[in-house]
């Protein structure tokens, strides 16, 4: 059976670093399991390896989508899976890196069919609910569904965030699942083209004062690094405002900075406290899965 570690944790943990060592040391290639990394020209904000890193490993299923698409766990999982057969066929070891825990348990142990309640999955779209507007999430929802979508007001949050929820879990929309056969939960998926595989979850621990200290710090080197330019030069391209990705942390900001909506000294410390945020969900998140937690002054010698 195939083991395949997974680097976990929060944002600014150092994932990347320990990702790289872990390949370097099993003739590894690095699969990469974000949610906004994946995306075409976002790469300053979603911390896309540098050219150096990619460089001394190469990473997969980076900066491959525009800006435009969506992309459902269970597509991620097929990427992924897909992925990890190319370069088992190499001889090469997959390491998988990523801080969205949707993907890593979709990945480990499958999506239902049936469009079960995962209480998790629906938190994360109330959250965006609260953060963007029903309207914004309802327009979403009619560009993935339009026939579910017209039966749904968008004042009606119950409905609309189930509706979203069945999407994100099954990876089809609500109108189509009458017409999906099958009923079972697929528990622990083997790999097409692999067979049955063990994943190894392994996440940086950091105090917490310390994790809040290196978002900030991160931040600040992301602005220097010219996040501000990237994201006008995105608008400038025609990436709409609205776009998924020009949703995530500092992506938003960012854009009311460029149309002059936002001042940046106002801007940043919204934009850390965003990503504080974000990090304190991601560990709650997973705490619940089998993690081996690793202190952070540990992780050079493991």
């Amino acid at each position: 059976m195939l083991t395949i570690q997974i680097i976990v944790g929060p944002t600014a943990s150092g994932k990347t670093a320990l990702a790289i060592k872990r390949a370097l040391a099993g003739n590894g290639e690095i699969i990469s399991v974000d949610s906004r990394q994946v995306y075409k020209g976002f790469v300053i904000g979603t911390s896309q390896p540098t050219g150096d890193e990619l460089a001394r490993v190469p990473h997969h299923l980076v900066n491959i989508l525009d800006p435009g698409e969506r992309i459902t766990a269970g597509q991620y999982v097929n990427l992924i899976q897909g992925k990890i057969a190319e370069l088992a066929e190499l001889g090469k070891a997959p390491v998988l890196c990523g801080g969205t825990g949707l993907y890593v348990r979709a990945l480990r142990l499958g999506l239902s069919k049936s469009g079960a309640a995962d209480p998790r999955v629906r938190a994360a779209i109330l959250a965006r609910v609260e953060q963007e507007g029903a309207a914004a999430v309802h327009a979403e929802l009619a560009r993935i569904d339009p026939a579910t979508a017209g039966r749904i007001h968008p004042n009606n949050i119950q409905r609309l965030v189930r509706a979203l929820e069945i999407y994100e879990t099954t990876g089809r929309p609500p109108s189509e699942l009458r017409e999906w056969e099958g009923d079972a939960d697929e528990k622990t998926p083997a790999v097409p083209g692999v067979g049955a595989v063990q994943y190894e979850l392994t996440g940086i621990k950091w105090p917490r004062d310390e994790l809040y200290s290196r978002i900030n710090e991160r931040v600040s080197a992301m602005l220097e690094q010219g996040w501000v330019a990237e994201v006008e030069g995105l608008l400038q391209s025609g990436v709409s405002r609205s776009a998924h990705p020009m949703q995530g942390i500092g992506y938003r900001e960012l854009a009311s900075v460029v149309a002059g909506e936002l001042p940046l000294d106002e801007a940043v410390p919204a934009i850390q406290q965003r990503t504080r945020n974000f990090a304190r969900r991601q560990l709650t998140w997973f705490r619940k899965e089998p993690v081996e937690w690793i202190e952070a002054g540990e992780i050079w010698d493991r």
